[in-house]
């Protein structure tokens, strides 16, 4: 089955996070690779597959700020942001006002 394309027209149309096949297929990929880059021998470990993930999902996290900085210069609204971040206005306010700033 083809998934509809994801498209912008309105701000309360913006896509919120969306968890999928393809979604799901990227992180395994990224899991694999870097659990292999890490630990060559791993063979399925779940303790290495673990460490992967938490080390991929702090990464993102890591990464969060400064798209949202961009994403500010780019003049989206709290409101957009909190959107595609699937939270509440207040909650991007919160997580992410301060911390938008690069170094």
């Amino acid at each position: 089955m083809t998934q509809p394309r994801l498209r912008i027209t309105e701000p309360d149309e913006l896509p919120a996070p969306h968890v999928d096949d393809d979604t799901a297929a990227v992180l395994d990929e990224a899991i694999e690779t870097l659990a292999r880059l890490r630990t060559p021998y791993w063979l399925g470990d779940s303790g290495v597959r673990l460490h992967a993930l938490a080390s991929l999902t702090a990464q993102a996290e890591a990464l969060l700020p400064q798209a949202i900085h961009d994403a500010r210069e780019q003049e989206l609204t709290w409101a957009e942001i909190a959107q595609l971040l699937g939270i509440s206005i207040a909650s991007a306010q919160r997580r992410y006002r301060q911390r938008q700033r690069t170094p």
